[in-house]
C-alpha cells in the first residue's frame, strides 16, 4: 500500500467519523417540533436517507374532563398538525386516563381509516395497554364497522 492510499484511506475513515457523530444523533432522534410538549412520542414510519432524518409522526394525548375525551394531536415530523381533536377508545363513552395514555409502537401510517364522521382519512392510536383510540365523532361508527368486518381492526391491530 502507497502512502497516498494510506493518507487516502485515513482522510476518509476521519471524514466517516465526523459526519457519523455529527449527523448520528439527528437520525436517531428528531427534534421535537416548537408547538408539541416535551412527553410527545415519536413513532418511527421510516427513514429519509436524502434529508438525513426519521420519518413519522408526533402524537400527544391528554384527558380533556370538560369535553369527556382526550385531547389528541398528531404532526408530522416538522410538527405540521395531521389531526387533532377529541378522542376516545372505540365505541368507548369515557376518556382514557393519563396514566394508560401510552402511545404504543406503531407504524401509524399505515394506519388511517376513513372516518363515518369525517369523510376524511383520520388516526387510530393504538395504546399500550392494547386500546384504540379514535375520533370521538367515529367512536361508535367505527365500532359497528368493526363489528360487521374486523378486518381492518385486525390489520390495525397486528401493528
Amino acid at each position: 500500500m502507497t502512502t497516498a492510499q494510506r493518507v487516502a484511506g485515513f482522510f476518509f475513515v476521519t471524514v466517516a467519523v465526523i459526519l457519523t457523530i455529527r449527523h448520528g444523533a439527528a437520525a436517531l432522534r428528531p427534534a421535537l417540533p416548537k408547538d408539541m410538549p416535551r412527553d410527545s412520542q415519536f413513532v418511527v414510519s421510516g427513514y429519509d436517507l436524502l434529508h438525513n432524518e426519521p420519518k413519522g409522526d408526533w402524537i400527544v394525548c391528554r384527558p380533556d374532563l370538560s369535553e369527556g375525551a382526550n385531547f389528541c394531536r398528531v404532526t408530522d415530523s416538522h410538527g405540521m398538525v395531521i389531526f387533532q381533536g377529541d378522542f376516545l377508545p372505540v365505541a368507548g363513552s369515557r376518556p382514557v386516563s393519563q396514566a394508560n395514555l401510552r402511545v404504543a409502537s406503531a407504524d401509524l401510517d399505515h394506519i388511517f381509516v376513513r372516518g363515518p364522521a369525517e369523510g376524511g382519512l383520520v388516526p387510530v392510536i393504538p395504546l399500550v395497554d392494547g386500546q384504540l383510540l379514535v375520533p370521538a365523532a367515529d367512536s361508535i361508527a367505527l365500532a359497528d364497522r368493526w363489528a360487521k368486518d374486523p378486518a381492518e381492526r385486525q390489520r390495525i391491530e397486528a401493528r
